[in-house]
């Protein structure tokens, strides 16, 4: 199996995987041609559409998925798209990241934002503010919508997108300016959270901004952005870009390489390890895999959260869930399962030699008043039986169905796949990197969306997907 990193080396030679059609179709929800619908599952998008003002709505990757003031918003990138001109396309009218927006179940996605010069929206977080940069209380709360991702190889500095939803307008700021002396993914921005200090009472807004460690602002409407941002982090440098932002039992939490970070609130606040994974890998973090992903905070039976991630330091990892329960000297550290064993039993005993999983949080689903929670993942599988992806690799590749896992509440868990078992003729989906809960009044809750795609270094096209289902076909 070649890593992550290997496969750069292929992206200049590679045949796209999907090519634009010669007549883009609207973006209506609907199968694709020739695409088989399982039961209880619907295409809602697939990149390439026209949307009603006539933009094309593209993507190679569905990065996230964002509830916001009612509708349901999603982040593409154009990663590894050779309409993009940083992999050839003319710069005059190559593709770039955007925000796109869903008004309605069936309205069809539209085009809300397009960020030239940026090759993925990398962050899309709704926040809500309730107090000033001073510390007073706002007459009312003010939630607004961000996307952020870095411009160039970090030259431009990290941008900040803030929605204006009286216009539909979005205003650029900047959360750091360039250079920012870091190159390519060291920039990457992952996770936005807001965090009212314990001690002070002041509200801040703090973001992970690569290796450059984690920034943080309070709310100022005359500022750029609404955000009057902190320039210098509060803690960084740090040796991976981080991958997740939470809180749980009242403290903010942030976990970079194989560690996990507290902050300790105060007039002077500081971050501490709290939990360390280096016994586990004691070599070097591969970066695009990341370490630490999918942090989420969850109940725990005998009072407070516990956290639950993915382990994931290097090219072999296998995906092993952890979760780590409020302990006096800390956390004591359970391993639940490791997905790789898994997907081998899913794929009829198939070698699962890599398996990368929480490209986003894990998300809560109830049903029957029983609590799951879903985590999306991808696996390369090796040899010719199971339909793959990258084809060109003879030895294997990675598995074409969006596969994701389960977990009950009692820490069992199971796989199931988006649209069910993939056969030959449909679209690859790959990848399922994003899940939420329908925003709409007309799902009652009951209904989630799912998106996603890798291209993994090798050259693809209006790969992005989306499709919704009911909670009991996604936990059937």
């Amino acid at each position: 199996m070649r890593s992550r990193a290997a496969l750069l080396a292929l992206a200049i030679t590679a045949v796209s995987l999907w090519l634009l059609p010669a007549s883009a179709a609207s973006c209506a929800d609907g199968p694709m041609p020739g695409e088989k619908l399982a039961a209880g599952w619907e295409r809602s998008y697939a990149a390439g559409c026209v949307d009603p003002a006539g933009k094309l709505a593209a993507g190679s990757e569905t990065l996230h998925l964002v509830p916001h003031k009612g509708r349901l918003y999603a982040a593409v990138g154009l990663w590894m798209d050779p309409r993009n001109p940083v992999y050839g396309g003319s710069p005059a009218d190559g593709k770039w990241a955007q925000i796109l927006r869903l008004d309605a179940p069936r309205a069809g996605w539209q085009v809300d934002l397009e960020m030239p010069h940026h090759v993925r929206a990398e962050l899309l977080f709704s926040a809500t503010f309730r107090l000033d940069a001073n510390g007073r209380a706002l007459p009312q709360p003010e939630t607004l919508l961000f996307a952020a991702t870095f411009l160039g190889n970090g030259d431009g500095g990290i941008s900040l997108f803030t929605r204006d939803d009286a216009t539909g307008g979005w205003v650029r700021s900047q959360i750091m300016p360039g250079p920012t002396g870091k190159h390519g993914e060291d920039n990457s921005v992952r996770a936005m959270r807001v965090h009212r200090d314990s001690v002070t009472g002041a509200e801040r807004l703090f973001v992970s901004a690569g290796t450059n460690g984690v920034f943080s602002g309070v709310y100022d409407p005359a500022a750029p952005g609404k955000v009057r941002w902190d320039r210098k982090p509060e803690i960084g440098p740090l040796p991976v870009r981080p991958l997740a932002l939470v809180e749980a039992n009242g403290a903010l939490f942030f976990s970079a390489d194989k560690a996990i970070y507290r902050r300790v609130d105060g007039a002077a606040p500081r971050w501490e390890v709290v939990h360390d994974f280096s016994d586990l890998a004691p070599g070097k973090t591969v970066s695009p895999v990341g370490g630490i992903r999918g942090l989420t905070p969850i109940d725990n039976p005998s009072g407070g959260q516990s956290l639950l991630l993915i382990w994931e330091p290097n090219e072999r990892s296998r995906s092993c869930v952890m979760r780590l329960d409020p302990a006096p000297s800390g956390f004591a550290r359970t391993q639940e399962i490791c997905l790789d064993q898994l997907v081998r039993a899913y794929l009829g005993g198939t070698p699962v030699p890599f398996v990368l999983a929480g490209y986003n949080n894990f998300l809560p689903v109830s049903d029957q008043g029983r609590t799951h929670h879903l985590v999306g993942l991808e696996a390369w599988v090796p040899g010719t039986r199971w339909r793959t992806v990258q084809s060109k690799d003879a030895r294997g590749g990675h598995y074409a169905g969006a596969l994701y896992a389960i977990r009950d509440g009692a820490g069992s868990y199971r796989l199931a796949e988006v649209n069910g078992r993939i056969d030959g003729n449909n679209p690859a989906l790959e990848a399922t990197r994003a899940y939420v809960l329908s925003p709409f009044a007309a799902d009652a809750g009951r209904v989630v969306y799912m998106g996603g795609f890798d291209c993994n270094f090798v050259r693809c096209s209006d790969t992005a997907w989306i499709f919704r289902a009911d909670v009991a076909t996604i936990l059937r």
